[in-house]
């Protein structure tokens, strides 16, 4: 009873995400086109922007040049560069405070997630200066138009630059918070490979499979939209051909784009679909131990898509046929695809465990895995809070799933990897109906204020 209530609200809410396909932002894409965005602004009839992003990015010059660049075609700004890693709630909300003293008119965000966010939360308190941070957290609590954004990704991988969410640190209660709302997706989105050009190679790593993490979750969950599948299937595509080639060329702008695509895909299709229990995990993790958040999807991502057993293959499998995975049935195919996600990890040295996790911190973290994935989620298969410690204790133990059969590969590339490495054998219903209603009243209210910019 308790998982067809579930499933109900799941499907309730998946009906209510689709209209978040019709609300995505204008896009920006090639070398240089960060620059095109003062026109995008003139055109906004903006004269001040709040312009969030890093020391370190600030150290590198390009804000003063964009910043200079702005002040020449009649637009100031006033730059935020206090985002650290995982912004919590002070760092918000004083990006909100800062934003309304500079009597700023919009945002642009230049980093990779963690500064996105920070804009994302700050702008929703910059119109909502009644509430604090946490106040938002949970689904659709902002509710209104955010001032216009423009978000500029720095890395490849959280695909924030046009998903509904955000992540926000609760240091109390040492853990990472979603907020979700419809409001929070970006006006425009640049994606501008120059800007990665500098990106360390353990970096480009670590963000590529965030966005491959997001990308199969979003793909192998339950009720989603066809469309958003298919973003998900060619952002999978994408990150298989290019992300070990960004890895190895950091200078490779072609490449570096494909990446951010495929970063961009991925995003539009886990707003839609949800992402699953790799994120219920991972965020307990970061929240408490501060580990890179693309690193603990990482290892996570193969653990927990053997844990969904039979549930996911036939879907891993169509993955797995996408970067030319081949084998006798589904399940073959969809072994060979979890084993290439692990190749791929490995071939970049991102490790296969995650030292700083604690057994005594199992039960809090599989209890507050389970709190936020259920029934949030529609993943393949619902796990209580002792699957989740399972799956933790596999990745504290580093212990190989259990033996597989034998997979034959049809393509080159990662597959033929796989191949050459892998050994035989080793290796309440009407509650939320009504809920989901007044879900999608909110939701229309914040696309028509959009659409009338």
């Amino acid at each position: 009873m308790i998982e067809s209530i579930a499933r109900a609200r799941q499907l309730a809410a998946s009906q209510v995400q689709k209209v978040q396909l019709n609300m995505l932002p204008e896009l920006l894409v090639g070398p240089g086109c960060l620059y095109d965005v003062i026109d995008v602004l003139r055109e906004q009839d903006i004269r001040c922007v709040m312009i969030v992003t890093t020391e370190g990015f600030v150290k590198r010059g390009l804000v003063a040049s964009f910043a200079n660049d702005l002040l020449a075609h009649g637009v100031t700004s006033a730059v935020f560069s206090e985002v650290k890693p995982d912004p919590d709630v002070e760092c918000v909300e004083k990006a909100a405070a800062f934003y309304r003293s500079r009597g700023c008119e919009g945002i642009v965000a230049i980093g990779g997630g963690s500064v996105m966010d920070c804009a994302k939360i700050a702008g929703a308190l910059a119109v909502k200066p009644g509430k604090r941070a946490l106040d938002l957290v949970g689904t659709l609590k902002v509710r209104c138009s955010l001032p216009y954004l423009v978000a500029v990704p720095t890395t490849a991988g959280t695909g924030s630059e046009v998903t509904a969410a955000a992540v926000l640190t609760d240091p109390a209660r040492q853990r990472k918070c979603s907020v979700a709302d419809v409001a929070l997706i970006p006006d425009v989105a640049v994606l501008d490979p120059n800007l990665l050009l500098g990106l360390p190679p353990a970096m480009t790593a670590y963000t590529g499979m965030d966005a491959l993490t997001h990308a199969v979750e979003a793909y192998i969950n339950r009720y989603g939209s066809r469309e958003a599948r298919e973003y998900a299937r060619r952002a999978v595509e994408l990150i298989f051909k290019n992300l070990k080639a960004s890895y190895d060329d950091g200078s490779n702008a072609p490449v570096r784009e494909n990446m951010l695509v495929a970063s961009y895909y991925a995003g539009i299709a886990f707003t839609n679909n949800m992402v699953g229990y790799v994120h219920a995990l991972a965020h307990g993790i970061g929240g408490r131990y501060h580990v890179q958040h693309g690193l603990a999807n990482a290892v996570l991502l193969p653990v927990v898509l053997e844990g969904y057993g039979v549930a996911a293959e036939p879907r891993l499998a169509r993955l797995g046929e996408a970067i030319g995975l081949g084998g006798a049935t589904d399940r073959d195919v969809a072994v060979a695809f979890i084993e290439a996600i692990r190749e791929l990890a490995a071939s970049m040295g991102v490790p296969s465990t995650i030292p700083e996790l604690r057994e005594e911190d199992i039960p809090e973290l599989a209890a507050g895995a389970a709190a936020e994935g259920n029934p949030a989620y529609p993943v393949p298969a619902i796990w209580d809070q002792a699957d989740f410690e399972r799956v933790l204790r596999r990745v504290l133990d580093g212990s190989e799933a259990e033996e597989r059969p034998a997979i034959a590969p049809s393509s080159p590339g990662i597959a033929a990897t796989v191949a050459a490495k892998r050994s035989a054998g080793k290796r309440k219903v009407k509650v939320a109906a009504a809920g989901a209603v007044a879900a999608a009243s909110a939701a229309v209210v914040v696309y028509a204020v959009r659409k009338r910019r």
